[in-house]
Parts: C-alpha cells; structure tokens; sequence
C-alpha cells in the first residue's frame, strides 16, 4: 500500500515537471518561431510608429532605434498578405533604414546619403537593480534615455540590453515605491541602487479578488500582508503568518498537532451555532481545500475584506469576513529557480500543574483509605491496603510492595512526550517573455509530532502560466495538486491528559525492560480469568493502534481577459476543483482499546480475551465543484479631475459531496486479513452488527449571483462607491431563496486639497463611511426534511430511522447589517501610516433552537429567530523608526476591541436555561460565548458542603444564609435545596474582548532581526485542573491529584477550599456543577516567533553560480507571559494538543 502510494506520487510530480519543462521550451523557442511566422497586415495613413508597434503585437518583436534618427511620425500605407518578416521590413523600411534581426530585438539604422548601409556597432549594457537593503528588484523598468529602447529586470534583479555604440548609454530606472534614478551606464558599472519613495507608497493597490483597486479609491476596511513581510520568516502555515498581524483579525492556533488548521475571526462571532469561519478566495476563485496547501513563501500579497464596503460584492458568503490570497505568478526575465528547504525541531512540553509526587500521593491514598475503609475503587496503594484487610496478602507485603513504589517517580511528559525533527523544502521555477509568463512550484513537508506516533506528510505541486496572444487576449491558467497524509494513534485515552494525571509511582517498564501495566488506570479484576479485565500500557496502546488519513485535492481555473476598448474589459473565469480523502483505523487484536471497541462489548458483561480480534475501519469522502464568472469592467478617466469604475457579473457555482463508511469486527494486521465472524441463529447479535458495517452520505447545493459594483472619484479627492448583489441557493427555503445584499460607501482625502500643503507633518489624512448587507447561510436547518437511519430497526417491513431532523420551509438567509468608519493617516513625511476603524454590526435572523410541544411530534426545531451585534474599535500603526542606507528598523503596532451582544434568543434569562446544558449557552443580554454558573463561596467549615456566592440585592425575599463578614451564601450540597438554578450568574466571556499583536523588524547590512508578538485579553478559558473532573469522590485517587487535594474537608472545622469527598451517589456541587473557580484568566503575549537572517553578498554568490543565498534561524511560540496553570493559554484551555517551542534553520538560495 505504501510502496503504491509512493509511486503515484512520484508519477504525479513527474508528470507536473515534464509539463513545466515542455511550456519553457515552447516560450524559449518563441524567438526563432517568430521569424519564421508569417504575417499579414494591411494600414492606410499610418504612421511609422503604429506600423512598427502593429509589427511588435503580431511578431512578439522589438525595435531598437534612436529617435533622433528614425523619423517614426512619417505616414505611409502597407498591404502585404502572408508575407515574411523580412519581406514586410523591406518593404516599410527599405527605402531609408537598414535592419538588422538578432532574436526578438530589430535593430533600425539609418543609411548613408549613397544608400549603404552603416556598419553597426553594438554594445552590451548589463547590470542588477537592488534596493537600500541589498535585495534584488525584479520589475523595474529600464529605459535608454531619448529612445524607446528599454527592458524590465528579471527576477534576480538583472537586467541586459544592446544599444548601439552611437547611443549615449544614459538609462532611466523607475519602479512603483522607489525614487527613479537617472546616471550614465559604463562597463565598470555593475548595479544601481533604488531608494524608496515614501510619497509614492498611497498609491498602493488592494486585491479583492474581482478587482484591483487604487488605494486612494477603495473605500472599505482593508488591511494587507506583503511577500516582503512573509518571505525568510519560516512561517510554516497561512495561520502563522497572521497571528497578531491585523487589528480586529483574532487567529490563534487552537492545537499544536501538524496539520491542524487555526480558528480566524474577523470581527466577533456572527453566528450562534453556524460557520464563523471567513471565506478565502485564492488567485480570483473561491478555495476550498486546506490552507497547509499554499506555501507562505509562494504569496505575493493576504488582503483580509473587514467591512460591507469590502465583503459586500461577495454577498451571502461574506457575514464572517473575506481574505483574499494572490499568489506570485512569472515575470518577464530569464528562468530563475528559487530553492528553500527548512530543518526544524520541536521541544517537549513539561508539565506546569502542581501535582503530588509518588510520596505525597502515597499519603493521599492512605488518607482516603482511612476515611473510606471498604471502598475498592481507587489508586494501586488502595488496593493492596484493601487486599491486606481482607487477607489476600500480609500487611508486611502490602507495606513492602508500596515502599517500592515510593522509591518510583515517573515523568510521564518526558516518557510520552519527545522531540520532533521536520522539514519542509520547495522549489519554484519561473520567468518567461514578454507575452509568456511561467511559475511553478513543488514543495514536501514532513512534520513529526511530539507524540511520536502523529507524522504529517505533504506533497503539492502547482503551475500558473499567462500568455498574452495580442492586445486585447490574454490567458491566465492554474493548476495545483496536494497531497496529504496524516497519521496517529487511535486510542481511547488522551495522551496528554493520561501524562498529567497518571500516578507517578507507575512505569511504563520494569527493571528488565519488559512492559509494565499500569493498575491504578485499570484496577477492575477480571470475572472470567485469575488477574485483571484490563491490560493498559500508554506507549504499548500507542504503537498498536493506527489512525491514517490520505487527502488529494486537485484544483484548476482559467481566465481569459478581452480588452474590448481601451477602457473596457471582459473577462470570464472558470474554477474546477475535487478533493478525496480516505481514513483507516485499526484497532489492534488483544489491546485496550481494541477490547474497549469491540463489537461485542454490549453483549458480554465482560468481553472475553479470545474474542478481541480487532477491527478494521474505512471511510472515503469524495467532493466536486465548479465556480463559473463572468464579469465585465469599465475605467475611465475624464479630464484629470473625474474617474468612473463600473463593474457587473454573474456567478454560478455547484459543491456536491458523498461519502461512505464500512467496519470489519475483525481483523488481523499481521496477514492484512479482515472478517465478519458467524453470527446465524443469533438475531439480536446479527442486528447489532450489521448497525457498525457500513454507512453512507450524499450532498449537493448550487447557487446564482447577479451582482453590480461601482466607483465615483472626483479629484481623487472625494470617492463615491456601492454595489449591489443578488444571490440565491436551493438549500434556502422557496419563499426567500433570493436576498438582495447591498453597500454604499464615501472616502474623503483630505491631504488632496489644497489647504493641507501648510502642514508640513501631516502627509495623508482620508475619512472612510460605509453602511451595508452582507449575509451567510447555517446549514443546520433546511427547507426540506432529513432523515438519518444509524440501525436496522424495522417496523412492519418499513426502516426506522434513527434521527428525523424537520423541514423548515421558511428558512432565510442570515444577514449582517454593517455599519463602519474609518480614518487613514500618515505623518513626518510617511514615516508614521495609522488606522483607526470603528463598527457596529448586527446580524439578525439567526438559527436558533425552539422547544415544541410533544403533540408536534419533534421536541424542538431550528428556526430563524436570533439576533447578534458585534460593536468595536481597530487601531493599526506602522511606523519607520530609522532608516539610513545600512540601517532600516520599523515597529508595527495593532490591537482590537470586540464586544459582542446577545439582543434576541430563547432564552431571556439565564435562570431558563435547563441543567445540564452546555455553559455556553446564548442567553438574552449577554454577549455571545458567555460562561454561566456560581460564584465559588468557599467550603463551609461545619458540613464540608460547597458554598456559593448569592446576589439578594434584587430579591423580595432573600435565598441563602447570611456569613459574619455580611454576605449571603447557599449550600449548594443541600439536597433539599430548591433556588440553586435562580443564582447562576454572568461568569465573564469565553472569547476575548481585545487582541492584536506587534512586530519589529530590523536590518544591518547583510544582517536581519525580526520578533512578531501576539496577545489576547478579557476573557476566561477552562483552568488546566478542571477540565475534566478530578478530585472530589473516591475514584479519583486512580489518578494524579493537586497537592491542594491533601488538605480537603474531613472533619468539621476543617478550614480548606477542597470540598468534602464522597464514595459516588451525590458528588459535591463544586465537581458536578459550573464554577468560576474552574476558569483562570485567558489573557496571554507570546512571543511567536524570532527570526536572524544573513544575506551571503553577491560577490560570494557569483563565485558559486548563485544569484542569491540567505540563512536564517527562526524560534517559533518563543515564550508566554499569562497567568495560566496550564501549557497554553492560546489553546483556550483543556487538553488539547499543545502548541511547543520550534527551532528552524532554512535555507533561501536563488539560481
């Protein structure tokens, strides 16, 4: 399987680099196929010039002539049909000039008085273009002063044209953002360097993935990362590069398993149960596949769309927000090849949980040994107390076997938990001519957890060409192709949950290296064999069991571009995608968690060892879509004071999905055999069965848009934008499957009038408004019934199924009203750029659960009844701090501020909600993820019952008793107790209120520093010790406690915190219900990552046929100062994969 995998692969990137190899062989033969091409071209009263660009545009050509020679305004008439190149020279050139053809450049002399032709002299002029740090500008425009001779730097900066000698060699440098430079060339001349111009930087354009627009004239909250803030970083995902990036951008990475992708929230939460996730349209087209797809060093710019002035145009897809990737395609340029590969590792997590070791836990166990004499469940020192009181074993062998165990002290961090070594490395390919542009990319990732078991493989390849046919076509074409693999243990236990709590005393392995089970895990004694039920070892349990997940995604799109007039565009756009993904579990014969799983568990009291065969399980999941635009596009200027954009289209999308799933009860990994065991005769056993062996899944939706977009900018001073959208989808209900989403905009800069000249300090200052609909869809409720059939019941012949989840025709688009301002500014001559936002959304018609009458015959529907509103302030700053020729150092600065209110639900107070329901539950009033519960009171010293905190300043009658130091208080412990419900109070927010981040970037010489930083604050995450029950009953000496455990309540007038403990039945409230003291302060900085970097000089470079090398050291998740008890704060509590400390070395060598 894995060798067939293996060659697939390789045969698929075979196939990708011979396509790549073919298409450059094809743009390097373009100079010789275009001499030989025939042309055939017919113009009356033209002039020279028109001919000769005429020429340019059918024979992809250049002409080389000094203006001052060559009379290009001269008219004359042409036809000539099928005719060579030379021959159509001749005949419009003959007269006067001679030519002379060298590849795709002609060059045009003048001839003597007697008609001989001069001879020519010629000479190379070369060189490389960088900037004031030393890196190389591909782009730059290059012109030979007085003539039209010119050409664009190639992607490592360098550039080579030929002149003839009686040209004065004067060139002309410019390039967007940098001052132009204008010098005499000479042969000793080897590069130029360009400085930035800091009064070009507004003009500046913004991707939004249907247009690119001016800066100056888009009207809409927007914020931008470039290549050159995400190129050397060693950024390994989209996720990290914008972690603490954006104002009003919450990214965090919720798990630190490879592969796993990060929570991003653009404004609040929009949704009560729904999608909050943004919609990402990569290269133009909607994406969805996984975001670990797109290499950080392949992205030329991230756009993240914040408000409707931005969203709108995307209509129902864009209530969470839009970010927008481009990705770099070829340039005009000999090839280059860029290799980069990176080396990393990955440290261990130690455990940060004041827990007892071996002796205090010792002494935990016999404590609760004496207050609970007769009890057998509990740790492995209970049960040899236990065994000796009945008489199993003396009490000398008891005490000789726990003496031993004192003397042990397991780590289970260290012995789970290990370094991971990774890599990734890429190579991308690209160049191309003047009408032909090339890029491609092939990368391989392999990351290792720090669970040994968790490996995560990628292989991607991608091709993006562009060909320009004549003035008015040309083609964009994208291909792309990922594969993934992903494997890991399957066990029932949580790795890191077992190392926290797993009692110190036990080992994985005895003195002669055999394994060793652990018996306070599993201490249950079996009823069928002399011993125990279970067999539990962490690392034996990880290497049995497998969990292996395989993707392929495939991605393809087309643009061709028309340009109908010189200021109109008609492009269409069409995007195919399909991904397969395929997951295989194998639970192992004989092991735990095999016995755990196992098919028969339902019908044995206790399973037998013979029948723990394992079990095999596949899922494959297959899905398609197709994405159809067409759009046309109209700019125009008027006069220098007016400019008009209008924008229409028409969109046309299709996403279906299938899925099935099948488990063998038996299995045998040795032999790859799999089987279903004789079950005839034995009917309640056969239904079981045949409920787990298979299951199936089929999903379609399609949807339509109409949509019109435009722009009004007088003087570039005042701007007037809106757009309208209509879009619909057949998974909304008939009655409203069509939503009008609309925005209207206004930007005023300010720094265009004339007034602004007196202030020498304030270079830019614009004052943005916008007030719009943008929508989203939950499909958590459907205009038609769905019906889930999970067994094999039947009633009269007929199926009965499992779950019947009721249509709801009245269904309707969700739909944020979006309102929002803005100030752009710029001071000490663009040294300092800030923005100030403020918004104040609310998202209305919400899917929310109602509770219905038992005669209705479901207890409860989803129906559009809720209402959100998200209100809040950005501020970003990016300021210059020093900038000399060999030293540039920046400080970036950004932080949001999010309140969210819940204004309408079903719930009107949180005394309504049940018991029992999730804590997170929306309630009226409050904001979006609230916690509810009690206010922890302490212990009360009398009964050991928990207290909780009560409120009774706005009770008739008030609930609880009165302490000595004047506050009321109930036994929340107090079975009789009938007002617990009617005091849970607001517990804070679940999410936080403010984040942002803040970078510095720094730059010597060759040398470079740079350290991103991260932050959240105001809100409260589940304390590390609680989340999941410990302490509290009898039980939970099986495991690891809190040394604070030691000091619980066992006699009145104990003064502690730790609740008194029970034997099971009823369990003290503080354990069972929700408490403020199980949640700790989730604010946190981090340090994400710290980046050196050393740029090899190019003299150094040359002498190894390199056109460029940098090293650089990146740490990632470098430090964290928070308050928190557990490993990591950004993981929002639990015991979630934890995010660890990486060390990166990567290497950046361009060829």
């Amino acid at each position: 399987m894995e060798k067939n995998c293996e060659l697939k692969i390789r045969g698929h990137l075979h196939g990708v680099f011979l396509f790549i190899l073919l298409f450059v062989s094809g743009i390097c033969g373009n100079s010789v196929y275009s001499q030989e091409k025939r042309l055939t071209i017919e113009m009356k009263e033209a002039t020279l010039g028109e001919i000769l660009e005429k020429i340019c545009q059918l024979q992809n050509v250049e002409f080389v002539y000094n203006t001052d020679i060559v009379d290009v305004k001269e008219k004359m008439s042409v036809s000539m049909h099928n005719s060579t190149l030379k021959e159509v020279l001749d005949v419009v050139l003959g007269k006067k000039y001679s030519f002379n053809i060298q590849g795709r450049y002609i060059m045009v002399r003048k001839k003597d008085q007697k008609g001989n032709e001069e001879t020519p002299v010629y000479v190379e002029l070369k060189g490389k273009v960088k900037d004031e740090q030393g890196n190389p500008l591909p782009g730059v425009s290059i012109v030979v002063k007085g003539t039209n001779i010119g050409v664009a730097t190639d992607v490592n900066g360098e550039f080579k044209l030929v002149v003839l000698k009686s040209i004065a060699p004067v060139l002309k440098f410019s390039f967007i953002g940098m001052q132009p430079v204008e010098m005499e060339w000479t042969k000793e001349k080897k590069e130029v360097i360009l400085s930035e111009d800091v009064a070009m930087m507004e003009e500046v354009t913004v991707t939004t993935g249907y247009q690119t627009i001016e800066k100056k004239r888009m009207t809409g909250a927007v914020d931008v990362v470039t290549a050159k803030e995400i190129e050397n970083k060693g950024y390994a995902s989209v996720g990290d590069v914008l972690r603490g990036a954006m104002a009003g951008v919450s990214t965090r990475n919720v798990s630190g398993k490879p592969g796993t992708l990060p929570e991003i929230r653009i404004r609040g939460l929009n949704s009560l149960y729904g999608s909050m996730e943004p919609m990402w349209i990569v290269d133009g087209a909607p994406f969805y596949g996984s975001l670990n797809d797109i290499e950080p060093e392949d992205i030329e710019s991230i756009t993240v769309l914040k408000d409707a002035a931005a969203t709108a145009i995307y209509g129902s897809q864009a209530a969470n927000g839009v970010i927008v990737i481009k990705r770099k395609r070829g340039q005009e340029g000999s090839i280059s090849i860029r290799v980069a590969a990176n080396f990393s590792i990955d440290a261990a997590p130690k455990n940060k949980l004041d827990l007892m070791n071996s002796e205090e836990k010792i002494a935990f166990e016999r404590s609760i040994y004496e207050d609970f004499p007769n009890q057998t469940s509990g740790g492995r020192v209970m049960t040899l107390l236990r065994n000796a009181d009945v008489g199993k074993i003396t009490r000398s062998e008891a005490e000789a076997e726990i003496e031993r165990l004192s003397k042990i002290n397991t780590d289970w961090f260290d012995v789970i938990f290990k370094t991971a070594f990774s890599q990734n490395h890429s190579i991308a390919l690209s160049g191309g001519t003047e009408k032909s542009q090339y890029y491609a990319t092939l990368n391989y990732r392999k990351t290792k957890g720090i669970v040994p078991t968790n490996v995560y493989e990628n292989w991607g390849g991608s091709l993006r060409l562009s060909q320009k046919f004549n003035s008015w076509l040309q083609i964009n074409f994208d291909v792309s192709s990922t594969i993934r693999k992903d494997e890991d243990s399957e066990m029932s236990v949580n790795p890191l949950r077992y190392a926290t709590y797993a009692n110190p005393y036990e080992r994985p392995y005895d003195d002669e290296g055999n394994l060793e089970y652990d018996r306070s895990y599993t201490s249950e004694l079996s009823s069928l064999k002399d011993g125990y039920k279970y067999d539990f070892n962490i690392l034996d349990e990880m290497k049995r069991n497998k969990s292996t997940k395989k993707s392929l995604d495939n991605n393809i799109s087309l643009e061709l571009d028309f340009q109908l007039l010189k200021n109109l565009k008609f492009s269409t756009r069409g995007s195919v995608f399909n991904n397969a993904h395929e997951t295989r579990t194998m639970w192992d014969p004989g092991s735990y968690t095999g016995k755990l799983n196992n098919w028969l568990t339902g019908v044995y009291t206790e399973l037998p060892d013979e029948l723990n065969r394992g079990a095999l399980a596949e899922g494959n999941s297959r899905s398609s879509g197709w994405t159809w635009r067409n759009n046309l596009e109209f700019r125009q200027a008027f006069k220098e004071k007016h400019f008009l954009s209008i924008y229409v289209g028409h969109e046309v999308s299709e996403y279906k999905s299938n899925s099935n799933y099948v488990r063998y009860p038996e299995y045998d990994p040795e032999k790859g055999l799999m089987g279903v065991p004789d079950i005839d005769g034995v009917e309640d056993v056969k239904r079981k069965i045949l409920n787990l062996l298979d299951g199936l899944s089929e999903s379609r939706n399609r949807s339509v848009s109409f949509f019109v977009s435009g722009s009004y900018s007088f003087l570039d001073r005042y701007v007037v934008a809106g757009s309208i959208r209509m879009d619909g989808a057949d998974i909304i209900g008939t009655a409203n499957r069509f939503s009008p989403l609309w925005n209207a905009s206004f930007k005023y800069n300010v720094y265009e009038e004339g007034f602004m000249k007196k202030i020498s300090w304030l270079d830019e200052l614009a004052f943005r408004l916008s007030y719009g609909y943008t929508g989203s869809i939950d499909k958590n409720a459907l205009p038609f019934g769905v019906m889930t059939f999970m067994s094999t019941d039947e009633y009269f012949g007929y199926d009965i199924p499992t779950y019947i989840q009721p249509k709801n025709p009245s269904v309707k688009w969700q739909k944020k009203e979006d309102r929002s301002v803005g100030v752009d500014f710029a001071l000490l001559n663009r040294r300092i750029r800030g923005t100030v936002n403020y918004y104040n959304n609310v998202t209305r018609n919400l899917l929310d659960t109602k509770n219905l009458p038992i005669s209705v015959g479901v207890s409860s529907i989803k129906y559009n009844s809720s209402s959100v509103r998200n209100y809040g302030w950005e501020f970003s700053m990016n300021s210059q701090v020093l900038r000399t020729k060999k030293l540039f150092w920046k400080v970036d600065f950004n932080v949001g501020m999010n309140r969210s209110k819940v204004i309408k639900t079903y719930y009107k107070d949180i005394s309504e909600v049940p018991k029992g329901y999730d804590k997170t539950t929306p309630v009226e009033g409050a904001s979006t993820n609230a916690w509810f519960g009690y206010r922890f009171a302490g212990i009360d010293p009398r009964t050991g019952h928990t207290l909780a905190f009560v409120d009774n300043g706005k009770r008739e009658k008030p609930i609880g008793f009165q302490r000595e130091d004047g506050r009321w208080v109930l036994d929340m412990d107090d079975v009789v107790n009938k007002d617990r419900e009617s005091i849970k109070e607001n517990l804070g927010d679940s999410y936080p209120t403010v984040n942002g981040g803040f970078r510095t970037n720094l730059s010597w010489k060759d040398f470079t520093f740079d350290a991103n930083f991260t932050f959240m604050v105001g809100h409260k995450i589940t304390a590390a010790y609680y989340a999941t029950s410990a302490g509290g009953v009898v039980s939970a000496a099986s495991q690891n406690v809190l040394k604070k455990e030691a000091t619980r309540w066992r006699k009145p007038g104990d003064i502690t915190d730790i609740p008194v403990y029970s034997s099971g039945g009823e369990y003290s409230s503080l354990n069972s219900e929700w408490y403020d003291l199980k949640l700790e302060s989730g604010d946190f900085l981090k340090c994400t990552s710290i980046s050196f970097g050393y740029r090899v000089p190019s003299k150094i470079c040359q002498k190894f046929s390199l056109t460029s090398l940098r090293v650089n050291f990146n740490v990632r998740d470098v430090f964290t100062i928070s308050g928190y008890s557990g490993l990591d704060p950004e993981n929002f509590g639990g015991f979630s994969y934890p995010n660890t400390k990486k060390y990166m070395i990567s290497l950046n060598i361009g060829i």
